[in-house]
């Protein structure tokens, strides 16, 4: 349980810090003044500094070590986001954009770190790490409905949690195993400034996009759709959204498990599953406990994208794997910047239940791409992307390259 310590503490307070904020935005948008369509364009902050960071984030990874930087931009985006609170709208979105940056450098770091104890140690971890994040997202939750409800303002509330996270980063830094430096591999020339992502990296993107923009409906969306929808109550409305965050997170702490018993194959085709048998309940019913039941499986199937896209990257990737995971947020980013606002302009125009509906076909796609995750070009491709030598003798398939194929 010691090894899992580190990467755990790490992800419980991201998602800490990350709900105590945008829990209060409401009242943050009240001190600005500013209706919701300019804090809109405000919070573009983060994602133009997520941006700007993947290209350093894997030097600035390799430089540090992950066992220094994760605390250590994680601790800095902590100490920026009391002056979120206080800041006049240019001075927000510039600070969002600096929280953006030096959380981007943490992601990286972070599962690297738990990336490097499996290597190092032979135990999965992966999945756990990510499930810490899901238990920080509800606890986080709570403490912020409590104290908004006893009317705490932003700025203590934030300060509070800044704290919490600086002291945490402290304490990482102290139980966190040195890491041996890597040696850089001989470089022909300078590094390009963008990582840009390879083939490889491409198709695992495609893999799991259908499972990455289905969280992202439920976290934009699914609030709105139990109340406009299904006639739900805001406080019945938050229980039934927290089946959501519960079957995530339960799944990712039995995720480990299940990665050491299941191909990754199957685990990825799972998960596509679970996500469309939760929506397609979801869509069907007008009962609120059925909701809360799609919503949970639709929590169990998103639970694994991320540590599989990670894990699948880090093993098929090329060069340096901090690199790889930059490229990897990257491509996940370029290619889901237009998802938001296609959902909202369907649910503005023809309906929620439209909007969600427009997920199933994405869903189908990461179910046909299973293959890439353990190395396999699915058979509907076979004919678009060159072949490799296959990894082992006899083997039929063709395989993305580096011949990395898993049992």
């Amino acid at each position: 349980m010691m090894i899992l310590a580190p990467p755990a503490l790490l992800f419980f307070c991201n998602a800490l810090l990350f709900v105590s904020l945008f829990t209060r935005l409401p009242a943050i948008q009240e001190t600005l003044g500013v209706d919701k369509a300019v804090l809109g364009l405000a919070l573009l902050g983060a994602p133009v500094g997520t941006f700007m960071a993947l290209p350093l984030a894997g030097r600035v990874t390799e430089r540090l070590t992950p066992r220094v930087a994760a605390p250590l931009m994680l601790a800095v985006a902590g100490l920026i986001t009391p002056l979120l609170t206080v800041a006049p709208v240019w001075g927000f979105f510039l600070l969002f954009l600096l929280f953006g940056f030096f959380r981007t450098i943490h992601d990286v770091a972070a599962n690297m770190i738990s990336t490097g104890i499996e290597k190092r140690t032979g135990q999965k971890v992966l999945s756990r790490s990510h499930g810490f994040w899901s238990i920080g997202l509800l606890v986080g939750s709570l403490i912020s409905g409590v104290l908004a409800g006893r009317e705490v303002s932003p700025l203590v509330h934030q300060c509070a949690a800044a704290v919490v996270v600086a002291i945490s980063c402290l304490i990482v830094l102290r139980i966190a195993p040195v890491e041996p430096r890597q040696p850089r591999a001989p470089s022909a020339g300078r590094r390009p400034v963008f990582v840009l992502p390879d083939r490889i990296i491409v198709m695992i993107c495609i893999m799991v996009f259908g499972i990455g923009i289905s969280e992202g409906a439920v976290y934009d969306w699914g609030i709105f759709y139990l109340r406009e929808v299904l006639q739900a109550d805001a406080t019945t409305a938050g229980v039934l959204y927290a089946g959501f965050t519960v079957g995530m997170g339960a799944t990712r702490l039995v995720g480990d498990r299940l990665r050491e018993r299941f191909r990754p194959l199957v685990l990825v085709r799972g998960s596509a599953t679970c996500v469309a048998i939760g929506l397609a309940i979801l869509l069907s019913t007008s009962g609120l406990p059925l909701a809360a039941l799609g919503l949970f499986l639709m929590g169990c199937g998103v639970a694994l994208g991320f540590p599989l896209a990670v894990a699948t990257t880090i093993e098929l990737g090329r060069g340096p794997a901090a690199d790889n995971l930059a490229a990897l947020s990257l491509t996940l980013l370029l290619s889901s910047i237009g998802v938001p606002p296609l959902l909202g302009f369907v649910a503005e125009h023809v309906g929620l239940a439209a909007s969600f509906a427009l997920l199933l076909p994405f869903l189908c796609l990461s179910f046909i791409m299973a293959p890439v995750a353990q190395g396999r070009v699915p058979r509907l491709l076979q004919r678009l992307v060159p072949m490799a030598k296959a990894g082992e003798k006899g083997s039929p398939a063709p395989v993305l390259p580096q011949d990395a194929v898993r049992d």
